[in-house]
């Protein structure tokens, strides 16, 4: 199994959950777990950091996708922020960076700051966007 652990931090305007290690299918339980714990508060705004993931694959963009769109069913949001080089690259594949907002820092994810984004260019985008369910893929 692929080592990932979790902590969580519940502030005024967010919870953080904060990723360290692997977030691929071997983890993916985990990672379900605690999105699903954070997606039953009340102030709804989550903010996962990615500062200390090491490497993340489909299953892992793929797991933050389904919850971002869940929080926001549900009137919230789910944010991405600091991940390393190479997991912009995997979300940037996955169409992740144009699904769910992904800041430089954790503070500028808590803030909302616009200027933090991540939105550079990948020196090898994909060419299309991993389908998010059933319908993208028909689409797709």
């Amino acid at each position: 199994m692929a080592a990932l652990t979790l902590a969580v931090e519940r502030l005024a305007a967010a919870t953080v959950l904060s990723c360290h290690g692997a977030l691929v299918a071997a983890s993916a339980m985990q990672l379900e777990t605690a999105l699903s714990q954070a997606l039953l508060r009340p102030d709804l705004r989550i903010v996962v950091d990615l500062g200390a993931v090491a490497t993340i694959d489909c299953t892992g963009v793929m797991m933050l996708r389904v919850t971002a769109g869940i929080a926001a069913e549900q009137g919230g949001s789910l944010v991405l922020a600091a991940p390393n080089p190479q997991v912009v690259h995997t979300l940037r594949e996955g169409g992740t960076l144009h699904t769910i907002a992904t800041y430089h820092t954790v503070q500028a994810a808590l803030d909302g700051d616009a200027d933090a984004l991540i939105t550079e260019p990948d020196a090898t985008p994909a060419p299309t966007a991993w389908p998010m369910n059933r319908t993208d893929r028909r689409s797709a």
